[in-house]
């Protein structure tokens, strides 16, 4: 029984010290103004942040709401993470912007107020 007991502890010790792991390599996104991605594949574009340096990272829901239609790809959750702002100062939570390939071309587009270059082969 002892044993049980010491396995229980261990294997709760172990997802415990995951979850610290996982929120310390909590993703940076950085803002990409050009990208060139191959059909297929996927890229951050940037970092989506709450309307005030306090907020929270916005949910995705809200975020794809804002996207500007894209011809040449298709955009999906990025995850939870941290992004720069020059607004705030300092690193604040953000929602992350995954930019999917779907057809070859260029587009210039607005993505929340900054001016991005997609090029996909």
């Amino acid at each position: 029984m002892r044993h049980n007991k010491i396995s229980a502890s261990l294997a709760c010790l172990i997802f415990a010290s995951s979850l610290t792991v996982a929120e310390v390599q909590a993703a940076e996104f950085k803002y990409n103004s050009s990208v060139s991605v191959k059909v297929g594949k996927s890229v951050v574009l940037k970092g989506a942040r709450g309307k005030t340096c306090e907020d929270g990272a916005p949910n995705w829901a809200d975020v794809a709401a804002n996207l500007p239609k894209s011809t040449t790809g298709a955009y999906s959750d990025g995850g939870v993470g941290t992004t720069r702002s020059q607004r705030c100062g300092k690193a604040v939570p953000a929602r992350g912007i995954k930019f999917t390939a779907k057809s070859a071309g260029k587009e210039r587009l607005q993505v929340y107020g900054d001016p991005v270059s997609i090029t996909v082969f």
